[in-house]
């Protein structure tokens, strides 16, 4: 069954893990065509998986070489994305669309060389300027070109995944707002190291956060030092924790952590 992209609305910043029987033009023609549908700007950055798929661009769709991104540094910079997608949706409001619809192959936008740790703050800082404009933001992970691993802590900051057979990340983090973020699923031994990532992306973007873990089910003792850990940086001001379910905080209170100075606070 090929996931359709024609459903993703304003605001939606989602990870599309592309099966290798898939192909590329089956899932996207509906979503280039909502974009024409809805007077959205189409912004495609890197060249389409399936040849077959240029059939179905938008005309006055804007086709973004990934080699005008990356550059020829020796180091990957993805920082450039993120300026292309805030200098497209600003442009696009100007210009009279109604938001900017992108779709980005990250197969072509990622050398080998990309940490994970790097992935993690993009995507990260990617859903805070996805919240925070009119746009619409498709990441198209092949998933022959990843491991399972990567898929898991790219997927985990992405608030919506797309793909087949695939359980998906124990927890997800994504923006709920300027230096808020919302926390669901599960953070354990496995999920702990993305987490962490997750925290100091978002930490050096406000000092001063606030996680909703309204849908966290379960944060168990690595998940609480990767957030220990996360506000003992100086550049962090505070870390405030708001919807905590009973088992979160008796944990926090088991480990001690309540009757230290850490610059966490669970409010009630």
């Amino acid at each position: 069954m090929t996931p359709t992209l024609d459903l993703i609305d304003v605001g939606e910043h989602v990870c599309w893990v592309v099966e290798p029987h898939q192909g590329y033009a089956a899932a996207t023609s509906a979503f280039l065509a909502d974009g024409e549908l809805f007077g959205d700007k189409v912004v495609i950055v890197g060249p389409p998986l399936d040849p077959a798929a240029s059939a179905e661009v938008p005309r006055d769709a804007t086709l973004v070489d990934p080699r005008s991104i990356l550059g020829d540094g020796p180091t990957p910079d993805l920082g450039p994305m993120l300026g292309l997608v805030r200098r497209e949706a600003d442009m696009a409001g100007r210009q009279g669309y109604r938001a900017l619809r992108v779709l980005a192959v990250m197969d072509q936008l990622i050398p080998p060389e990309t940490g994970i740790e790097a992935l993690i703050d993009h995507e990260l800082r990617l859903d805070r300027l996805v919240a925070d404009h009119e746009a619409i933001m498709v990441c198209a992970y092949g998933r022959d070109s990843f491991g399972a691993a990567t898929l898991d802590h790219v997927a985990c900051v992405h608030p919506r995944e797309l793909g087949n057979g695939r359980s998906g990340p124990s927890f997800r983090m994504f923006s709920s707002g300027p230096g808020s973020w919302a926390v669901c699923g599960v953070v354990d031994s496995d999920g702990a190291p993305a987490f962490g990532a997750a925290l100091a992306a978002a930490t050096a973007l406000s000092p001063t956060l606030r996680l909703h873990l309204d849908d966290l089910e379960l944060m168990d003792a690595a998940g609480m030092r990767a957030l220990v850990e996360a506000a003992a940086d100086t550049s962090v001001h505070r870390i405030t924790i708001e919807g905590a379910n009973p088992t979160v905080r008796s944990c926090w209170e088991m480990l001690g952590y309540s009757n230290c100075e850490i610059r966490v606070e669970l409010t009630p």
